[in-house]
């Protein structure tokens, strides 16, 4: 039987199955306060229940909490980092990519696009301060 290694380089380790990318999609519409809302909800149902006298519905409903919040910080995590790295290695590949305003070379689109945008505001700043 062979061990699955999980590595750190891009395009090496085991890769997201098309079914958690589909749920990722799904639950990354929804907006994380939604399952912090859930989780305090259920907090409150289960006070209710408890006070009510039915301490076994409020137990059950109690127990829900950890996993709306378990769930929220998944959805958390995975908008902030975005699917596995190999994924995010095979939609960009390195290329040669010129800023329009400097001429400096970049290896990814991504960090093109963030040069341009600070040498765009240089360049406004450039021009409000010689007139």
């Amino acid at each position: 039987m062979e061990s699955m290694e999980t590595r750190t380089e891009f395009g090496e380790g085991p890769r997201e199955g098309e079914l958690t990318k589909q749920l990722e999609t799904y639950t990354g519409a929804i907006p994380s306060s939604a399952y912090l809302t859930i989780a305090v909800g259920a907090m409150a149902a289960s006070l209710l229940f408890q006070v009510a006298g039915r301490s076994k519905w409020g137990n059950f409903i109690g127990q829900w909490v950890p996993t709306w919040l378990l769930i929220g910080l998944y959805n958390k995590l995975v908008k902030v980092e975005g699917h596995d790295r190999a994924d995010l290695a095979s939609r960009e590949q390195p290329g040669v990519y010129v800023c329009e305003f400097c001429e400096s070379r970049f290896s990814f689109r991504d960090d093109l696009e963030n040069h341009q945008k600070h040498c765009r505001l240089r360049n406004q700043a450039a021009a409000t301060s010689t007139e």
